[in-house]
């Protein structure tokens, strides 16, 4: 019997192992690690185990030699700033995008750089050889911005100014922050270049913080540039975002030289209370005499401010004007209040204009609800309305005259051949019989005791079914009375009315 030690047998069953996998498991059939394939390049040990395990064990391939490139930015850039016109050329021929106008790394085209640097005769070349547009933008800014907010000293900056003005450049133009190039140019203090674009640019206009020009050439200290401005017409009255006035600027930064240009500032002007809202109830049925009509003053601030002028209300709120007078400006009238500026007065003559060619609706009117009652207050509140509609249709009839007197003769003619106001006059006398057998019916609901509450029952009994159409129409014609009698309105005008 052999006997076989227990380290004899895992010795024969180790070789056992190691040889069927050598023999009878081929390389092809085990497991490679991912990213590997059964190349001629793996490396197996002598017992047919894979002993590639690191990328790093293969010999790199030789690096292949590569012809560096130019980097046009940084050259082209760098050109610019020197104002190198050969080397700007010759990048600008190897590049198509930078030459179209395409921007460069640093931010910026080609064009800006060199008008941010006042490089005329880079600038000449851009805009003259390659045909760039003077007025193209990037980030809302176009190239004569760029030149006026240069730092380059102002001779070198106004040729550069002129040059873009005379190849097409926009001055009327803002960027994000609402600055015009006129703005820029008296931040930088460029007085030959204020000069040059002051006539064709807005001294009203103000950025987002509410300053003008005026104020840019103030907080750079430009005494010049500030007379400049005051005689073309600056504004000096102005409050920006702050709550400051051009002079309160100068004198927070001590330019008292500056400060003695401006006017001494009046005593702020307050507006009445009766120009801000309606006190009481009464204001709605007549004036400050009990015998004079409404005079609807807080309308006239809403009015200013859909027409962008509401700046103007202390204007009209010191001569006393009424939203009568208000409805039938004329352009003298206009500049004796003192608006001398013919932008502004033409801005509210035409919010007028537009006012009064809207139509006039009767779903204007305050209708009762069907089935309501009546008390006396609603009463009044349907007569206030009315009166209201009346003031606006009798300033739209004097507005509309005193447009058409100068109109020619031959074609009014034409117009009243054609016109059915004959037709509108018969159905008016109508309305107004009807609103007196209203009153009448009125007056029998009230006797012998006043009228404290009206119900729609009320109503049926006594007899006068009417449409809410037929009262709000009798109720406006009886405005009409009640109105020319307050206004001193000729009656020889509605001729053939008996009330």
């Amino acid at each position: 019997m052999v006997t076989i030690s227990f380290r004899a047998l895992l010795e024969l069953s180790r070789l056992h192992f190691d040889w069927v996998i050598l023999l009878r498991i081929p390389p092809s059939t085990m497991y490679r690690p991912a990213g590997y394939d059964d190349s001629e390049d793996d490396d197996f040990d002598e017992f047919g185990y894979f002993c590639s395990s690191y990328p790093g064990n293969k010999p790199k391939p030789s690096k292949v030699e590569q012809t560096p490139t130019e980097d046009y930015d940084t050259l082209l850039y760098n050109a610019l700033l020197d104002g190198d016109l050969a080397e700007t050329k010759r990048i600008l021929e190897k590049d198509e995008y930078l030459r179209t106008g395409g921007t460069l790394r640093q931010g910026w085209p080609a064009l800006f750089y060199a008008c941010f640097e006042a490089k005329q005769i880079i600038v000449e070349y851009l805009v003259q050889d390659l045909q760039i547009d003077v007025n193209r933008q990037y980030n809302l800014q176009t190239a004569l911005m760029i030149a006026c907010s240069s730092s380059r000293p102002t001779e070198d900056v106004f040729q550069v100014v002129r040059l873009l003005l005379d190849n097409g450049a926009i001055i009327g133009v803002l960027d994000q922050y609402g600055c015009s190039p006129l703005m820029l140019a008296c931040k930088q203090g460029h007085l030959a270049v204020v000069k040059e674009i002051v006539a064709e640019s807005s001294l009203l206009s103000a950025d987002n913080e509410g300053n003008t020009a005026l104020f840019y050439a103030v907080n750079s200290n430009g005494l010049d540039v500030v007379k400049v401005l005051l005689r073309a017409g600056a504004q000096t009255h102005t409050v920006n975002r702050q709550g400051f006035t051009p002079r309160q600027c100068a004198v927070n930064r001590n330019y008292l030289d500056i400060a003695e240009l401006f006017p001494s500032e009046e005593t702020p002007y307050h507006l009445p209370a009766k120009y801000l809202s309606y006190g009481t109830f009464h204001n709605y049925m007549h004036g400050e005499r009990v015998q004079d009509p409404p005079g609807y003053h807080p309308d006239l601030g809403l009015m200013l401010l859909g027409m962008g002028s509401e700046s103007k209300l202390p204007i009209f709120a010191q001569a006393n004007m009424d939203l009568f007078q208000f409805l039938t400006l004329t352009d003298e009238r206009l500049r004796e209040l003192g608006v001398k500026y013919p932008i502004e007065r033409k801005r509210i003559l035409l919010g007028l204009y537009d006012f009064h060619r809207q139509k006039w609706s009767k779903n204007s009117l305050w209708t009762m609800p069907k089935q309501s009652a009546l008390d006396f207050y609603d009463l009044l509140e349907a007569l206030e309305n009315m009166l209201k509609h009346l003031t606006v249709m009798h300033c739209s009839l004097l507005y509309t005259k005193a447009l058409t007197e100068t109109a020619d003769r031959n074609v009014m003619s034409h117009v009243e051949q054609h016109s059915d106001l004959t037709q509108k006059l018969a159905e008016l006398r109508t309305k107004a019989r009807e609103f007196k057998a209203y009153i009448h019916a009125m007056h029998e609901v009230s006797s012998p005791k006043p009228v404290l509450h009206v119900t729609a029952t009320t109503w049926r009994n006594t007899g006068t079914k009417r449409t809410m159409y037929t009262i709000a129409s009798c109720a406006v014609l009886g405005g009409f009375v009640v109105y020319f009698k307050w206004k001193s309105l000729p009656v020889s005008v509605f001729t053939g009315w008996k009330v």
